[in-house]
């Protein structure tokens, strides 16, 4: 495909290596298209496209400039712009979100007078994570909706206790901008972003975007088929966290800027406090990779380099942007499908050390997060022995024996040893897959919380486990949908999902009457005066209304498999 070349070239021998690499990954694996772009301090260094903007054969070839959904790769130009008003003293990134929208005092949210733009910018405001592709498309109804939003979500945990990741978050933050500024969010960035760096082509607005040369996504069927993704995503509410739509010559743009490239007009794009907070650890996810959340990135190791980067997957599209600030090089890498088993964050990393120049040379923006010093590999905090539910995890078990500690989740047992910093491991090489799980923030005898894979999970109280009646079992199966279709049945005596999205099988095991954990998390079945099952509520903020008849009790009839 035609490629773009600016900037100081990366050696051509490599580059062409690379690009064959990218190609041969791409075909291998059946994804339609792709995009990348290879950054340095300077701008685009390189960018192009691979393969076509669809399944179908009119379907055109993806070139540099054509247009891909970001996901939650937009988060970085969310917090972006937050921190360039922070820059000019619009907004107090330690200010409650209260005195910003004083509506929310009274939205029925718990601690929301507690929370602040640095905590929702960092994850750790306790919100939970919650999406809907589809909804208002105004973008003056933003904070009347994340509003409206708030009043239906319950804390995965207090504000500022530990990471949680959340689309929620992100729309509050934009929200408080759009606010605090007065101006409506998708011309904010577009004012403090886009231009200052020559971003012409990205836009919040789908509109907009297929009058550009635009990659549709793609998703796969339940006999393993590439399907167009028919729906058109649009949802105001949403936009902050994940509605951007961009290619990866304005991506590369961004990245440069982050690298220590000057706007158009010649000036930096943040100050040094707050390029500073975009690449300094927020909070802790403790897994094997040192993952830890920025304002506005994630950071983790790879191979021996620290990474700084994001990713995000949305209505088919994958996104992948990561830099390694130390050596000043940047990547973005954009598909429109995610097929199992493309590891679109490996490739890009691959891309990363072989275009990486010379030595590491010193990053003073990456300065390590306070009380994240290494600790003895054997200390964790004792006596938390207990149960713990995660919202996006399930069921957790966790024992103290006399040699170590063991943890059941949701039915897998695991003997944890100790992988120092706090951190510990289970299964791994003859047990895949490996699990990883620490206490976020606890002292001795005090966990209410253990991060598992990088999902929080809070204590849950083992005097309400209860047993389901069978009888309550047959009136929760049927078909349940919003953003995934979901079917419910009884196999053995034991409830069991269907997932269309994942296409798996999932066995749900009992927390509650009405509560169960599975491998992707919880359901909580919404029941009416019969006791019948009329919606699912999954993972504390989505809800799956039923569509389709009940099944049978022991039955799988109607699931797919």
């Amino acid at each position: 495909m035609p490629a773009y070349e600016g900037g100081e070239a990366v050696p051509r021998r490599e580059t062409d290596a690379l690009l064959r690499h990218v190609e041969a990954e791409r075909s291998r694996h059946g994804i339609p298209g792709l995009a990348l772009a290879i950054v340095d301090g300077t701008g685009v260094l390189h960018a192009q496209g691979f393969g076509r903007t669809g399944a179908q054969d009119e379907a055109e070839d993806v070139s540099a400039a054509t247009l891909f959904r970001l996901g939650s790769v937009t988060k970085p130009l969310t917090a972006t712009t937050v921190l360039r008003l922070h820059d000019r003293g619009v907004m107090d990134l330690d200010r409650p979100v209260v005195d910003v929208l004083p509506a929310l005092a009274d939205c029925g949210y718990p601690a929301v007078d507690r929370i602040t733009a640095r905590m929702l910018l960092g994850h750790t405001a306790g919100l939970p994570h919650d999406f809907f592709p589809t909804g208002r498309g105004d973008p003056a109804d933003l904070p009347e909706m994340v509003l409206r939003l708030l009043r239906t979500y319950e804390p995965v945990a207090p504000p500022g206790t530990a990471y949680s990741y959340s689309n929620p978050g992100y729309d509050l933050a934009g929200a408080m901008a759009e606010t605090a500024a007065g101006t409506p969010f998708p011309q904010l960035v577009d004012e403090l972003v886009l231009r200052p760096l020559g971003m012409a082509s990205t836009t919040f607005d789908p509109v907009v975007a297929i009058t550009h040369p635009f990659a549709f996504g793609h998703r796969y069927g339940a006999d393993g088929t590439l399907v167009t993704e028919g729906q058109v995503a649009d949802n105001v509410a949403h936009y902050p966290s994940g509605f951007a739509l961009s290619n990866v010559l304005d991506m590369g743009r961004f990245v440069a800027a982050h690298l220590g490239a000057v706007t158009v007009n010649t000036d930096r794009l943040l100050t040094e406090e707050s390029q500073r907070l975009m690449r300094t650890a927020h909070a802790r996810l403790f897994l094997p990779d040192d993952t830890e959340s920025t304002l506005g990135f994630h950071r983790w190791r790879w191979q021996g380099h620290p990474v700084l980067g994001h990713v995000g997957d949305i209505c088919g599209y994958g996104a992948w942007l990561a830099m390694l600030p130390d050596r000043r090089i940047g990547a973005v890498l954009l598909a429109n499908a995610i097929p199992p088993g493309f590891d679109g964050k490996s490739l890009v990393h691959r891309i990363l050390v072989a275009c990486a120049p010379g030595p590491a040379r010193p990053d003073p923006g990456t300065a390590t997060r306070p009380g994240s010093e290494e600790q003895p590999a054997d200390a964790y905090p004792r006596g938390n022995a207990g149960v713990f539910v995660g919202q996006a995890t399930g069921l957790v078990r966790l024992a103290e024996e006399a040699d170590g500690l063991t943890a059941e989740i949701n039915g897998r047992h695991l003997r944890l040893r100790p992988a120092g910093n706090g951190r510990f491991e289970g299964g791994g090489p003859g047990d895949e897959p490996l699990v990883s799980l620490g206490f976020p923030g606890t002292g001795p005898g005090c966990a209410n919380y253990v991060m598992v894979d990088g999902e929080l999970c809070k204590r849950f109280d083992e005097s309400l486990l209860a047993t389901p009646d069978p009888a309550d079992l047959a009136r929760y199966t049927g078909t349940y949908a919003r953003l995934d279709e979901v079917t419910v049945f009884v196999r053995d005596g034991q409830l069991h999902l269907y997932s269309q999205e994942d296409l798996r099988e999932f066995r749900c095991l009992p927390l509650t009457r009405t509560m169960f954990a599975f491998e992707g998390g919880v359901i909580d079945f919404m029941v009416d005066e019969t006791g019948k099952a009329r919606a699912i509520r999954a993972r504390n903020a989505v809800t799956l209304h039923r569509t389709g008849p009940q099944p049978c009790a022991d039955s799988t009839e109607g699931v797919r498999r």
